[in-house]
């Protein structure tokens, strides 16, 4: 096209649009219903469309990989601005999309990708799809949920199914399972004054423990005895190694088959001396970041209001005993970080018109630990003191009428201090899928 042919387009362009611009004046229509006439020969498509943004009031973008050079011919007169450009789009083989208050422009198969609605629904395996759908708020509000099925429907362009997809084969998984070792107990407080028990640093001592080996050849050669006879232990302590998973060479004591803690053995001997009760020794297993609940408990049901029609009573219940909650969190590097928090409540009195309501009094801990797979979680401190009347009676002679009751018989308040013990060891149940990665300093015996 030479020069004096664009100056005739220019005119012809001009001599079109200038009786439009003079109708301002009159009432203006919305965009919707405006009309405009556009005649061009030969002219390339970023000009017209120029035109057309600029006449209708509407935006318009382009797709960058729209070809510039395009030229079209075209003679509209009065018609809609959506039909002047789904004319113009279509003479070069693109598409558009309306987008707000804006015309997209591109090639018909990315438009598709990018805006297009499309109709997509997801199976889950693991996860559940109401839990799934609150995570995709954020990338997509177009999502419904299958609650029986356990199903997602998603609808969106392709780019953004593509991205859900992607993003739902993350959540997908197995759930990592705890297994949660957990011990409850009781000790006489005056005991851990006597000895001096700190029972968060017992956990960190082991004793190596010689039991149910074979004889074996150190490295000089020689036999390891199979018999040994120490003072009032059973003559005969076979020996068996123990050796390191992570690096079977590293230097560890050999020829020893078990390992226990401090706080094992020191358990082991009150327990012995009846100056500690183990009031509950359970394995649970939880689903990583789900809560787990013990209860050791007991339900004491009160009178609270009686009367009104009928003679009905209003009967409640009180829980009244040891509540554990844990809340077991797995990182990537294999160590475990939970929330802990008992409660240990006791009857502290009765009170009321009839002396029946209870009044609770209760011990609330709450702490957060990071400990490794296996460790175990050592609480201590929630002391309990409990007075209880008794009678003293002497044999025999408390069963003389009336003197026996006078002269042999007693009756005394005893009071028991002691302190709950709690211990969690936490475990990772390793199956085909877990998700994490041990760290490499967590060495296993």
């Amino acid at each position: 096209m030479n020069y004096l042919q664009k100056a005739k387009l220019l005119a012809l362009i001009w001599a079109v649009i200038f009786p439009l611009w003079g109708q301002d004046s009159e009432p203006t229509q919305s965009n919707e219903e405006k009309l405009i006439s556009v005649h061009a020969e030969d002219a390339f498509l970023p000009s017209i469309l120029a035109i057309l943004a600029s006449e209708s009031g509407y935006n318009i973008v382009t797709d960058p990989n729209v070809n510039r050079q395009d030229k079209i011919s075209i003679h509209l007169d009065e018609v809609p601005i959506e039909q002047a450009i789904n004319l113009v789009v279509r003479a070069v083989g693109l598409s558009y999309e309306v987008v707000g208050n804006s015309f997209l422009i591109a090639d018909p198969k990315k438009l598709k990708e990018e805006v297009g609605v499309s109709s997509h629904v997801i199976e889950l395996k693991y996860a559940s799809a109401e839990d799934v759908k609150n995570l995709l708020q954020d990338i997509s509000g177009q999502v419904q949920v299958d609650i029986p099925g356990n199903k997602l429907l998603v609808n969106a362009s392709p780019k953004k199914i593509a991205e859900i997809i992607q993003v739902v084969r993350e959540i997908d998984v197995p759930a990592i399972q705890i297994m949660l070792e957990t011990r409850l107990i009781e000790v006489a407080a005056d005991v851990e004054e006597q000895l001096g028990i700190d029972w968060s640093k017992l956990s960190n001592y082991k004793t190596i423990l010689a039991e149910n080996g074979v004889p074996e050849t150190d490295g000089g050669g020689s036999v390891v005895p199979a018999e040994q006879t120490l003072g009032d232990l059973p003559a005969t302590m076979l020996f068996n190694r123990l050796s390191d998973k992570k690096d079977e060479t590293a230097i560890i004591p050999r020829y020893f088959s078990r390992q226990l803690t401090a706080f094992d053995i020191t358990l082991d001997m009150l327990q012995k001396t009846n100056k500690a009760e183990v009031l509950a020794n359970s394995r649970l297993t939880t689903i990583n970041g789900r809560e787990a609940n013990i209860k050791l408990v007991d339900i004491v049901p009160y009178i609270l209001s009686s009367g009104g029609v009928g003679g009905q009573v209003q009967v409640q219940r009180e829980e009244v005993g040891i509540k554990l909650n844990i809340l077991p969190t797995v990182n990537t590097d294999g160590y475990i970080t939970c929330k802990v928090e008992p409660e240990v409540s006791t009857i502290f009195e009765f009170i009321g018109p009839d002396q029946n309501i209870p009044r609770v009094k209760s011990r609330i801990s709450s702490t957060t630990i990071r400990v490794r797979d296996g460790e175990s979680i050592i609480i201590g401190g929630l002391l309990s003191n409990d007075k209880k009347r008794t009678t003293y009676q002497v044999p025999v002679l408390s069963k003389i009428p009336w003197l026996g009751k006078k002269l042999f018989t007693s009756n005394g308040i005893v009071e028991r201090k002691t302190d709950l013990i709690i211990q969690i060891t936490p475990k990772i149940v390793v199956d085909a899928y877990t998700g994490i990665t041990k760290s490499e300093d967590m060495v296993e015996f």
